[in-house]
């Protein structure tokens, strides 16, 4: 496996991956009709995400086969701290790949580009409900903050919520 920056090509295999992943963690806190709408997107979504400038956009490459993606860029909302300047928008797996690594290679690049990049500390938003994803993240040192998400979709009663990540030798004062 290795991960590359996305090529326009590879925008419906990210959406397969997107689907059966968003499938997974969905599933019990979404209604079914709802979900299968979501999985009626348009490659051309990712199309654009992959030519935006303000974004990086990563795969996980197997055989020549996406199994997984990042997707970074600035913040979408106000951050109370100026140190936080970029957010993790997606890291997902398909889920035949999951706990196999594919994850932490992602996770891993996100980090090596902030690094790069100076990024002091990051933000990413997290449905309370997925827990998979809040252990994966927290494992690796984001550390929720007490925000929610002010505004964007809603499922039912949950809400997303603030994660902050630090970053090695570039953390406030150092």
């Amino acid at each position: 496996m290795r991960v590359e920056p996305a090529r326009e090509a590879d925008a419906a295999q990210i959406l397969a991956v997107h689907i059966a992943a968003r499938s997974t963690y969905y599933r019990g806190f979404v209604p079914e009709k709802l979900l299968a709408e979501q999985n009626e997107r348009d490659s051309e979504l990712y199309r654009g995400i992959i030519r935006a400038l303000d974004r990086q956009v990563r795969v996980a490459r197997l055989d020549g086969e996406v199994i997984g993606f990042l997707v970074l860029g600035p913040c979408y909302h106000p951050e109370p701290d100026p140190a936080v300047t970029s957010q993790l928008y997606q890291i997902q797996v398909h889920p035949e790949f999951f706990r196999q690594g594919v994850g932490s290679a992602l996770h891993a690049e996100a980090v090596a580009l902030w690094q790069a990049a100076g990024v002091r500390a990051a933000r990413l938003w997290v449905w309370d409900f997925n827990v998979t994803a809040r252990a994966f993240y927290a494992k690796y040192g984001w550390r929720e903050d007490g925000r929610e998400l002010p505004a964007g979709p809603r499922i039912g009663e949950h809400r997303q919520l603030g994660y902050r990540l630090d970053l090695p030798g570039l953390a406030a004062g150092n």
